[in-house]
């Protein structure tokens, strides 16, 4: 795991909070996180680089900022943030307590100091524009999208591309990948719901493909994708 470094001198999340922070997936460039706070609960202060979230479960949280010297601000701020949002946070540092009835339950990533470009790919085919019945953007920045993708079993979706990406599975039991769409090449994989998949670009299996849900229920995989 590459290590963080950051001006206020806290550790990242993981470090200081391992009963609330692990990582469920991760590649060179980023991991994903997610976070669980029963209600009461507090973490200890720590610092993040920019990082891209989704609420699993709607969250009261009480959200303690901190300066560049990692003393508090002193500015404890509530906010309720509901079920599915896709809010992106600057990098900064923080304490956060769950001042709510319900466990806060939300993944994020968190991208790595030695992050580097995923770079071109030759005639790229977004999911998003060639099947947007089964993916939609959640949310984007310059540099990441947050993105779902939603299928019915036996669905399919047309050939298209990924850069790297981190898959966590929602929904489903089953899916059968094409790469570069060879539906002689099948490869059935089966899921687990609460599920991280890393997702290389240089593993052939997701850089080019066409899926069909194969399981026996809705397919649901939310995924964090670079865009650069």
């Amino acid at each position: 795991m590459a290590a963080f470094s950051f001006a206020s001198g806290l550790p990242d999340c993981c470090t200081s909070n391992p009963e609330s922070y692990s990582v469920l997936a991760e590649l060179p460039n980023f991991r994903l996180v997610e976070m669980k706070v029963p209600p009461g609960g507090a973490d200890k202060p720590h610092d993040h680089p920019s990082h891209s979230m989704y609420f699993l479960k709607a969250a009261k949280l009480e959200i303690t900022d901190y300066d560049e010297s990692g003393k508090s601000k002193e500015n404890a701020h509530v906010a309720e943030v509901p079920a599915g949002a896709c809010p992106i946070f600057p990098a900064g540092a923080h304490q956060v307590k769950n001042v709510g009835t319900e466990e806060a339950h939300v993944l994020f990533i968190e991208q790595f100091p030695t992050c580097k470009p995923c770079g071109d790919v030759k005639d790229y085919i977004s999911p998003f524009k060639v099947s947007p019945q089964c993916y939609k953007v959640l949310a984007e920045n310059d540099d990441y999208y947050t993105g779902i993708l939603e299928m019915k079993p036996g669905e399919t979706d047309p050939i298209h591309h990924h850069k790297d990406h981190l898959i966590y599975v929602l929904e489903g039991d089953q899916v059968t990948i094409y790469p570069n769409g060879d539906e002689a090449a099948a490869m059935a994989v089966d899921l687990k719901v609460g599920v991280g998949i890393p997702a290389p670009m240089e593993a052939p299996p997701f850089a080019k493909h066409s899926l069909k849900n194969t399981g026996k229920g809705v397919l649901k995989l939310l995924f964090f994708e670079m865009k650069n």
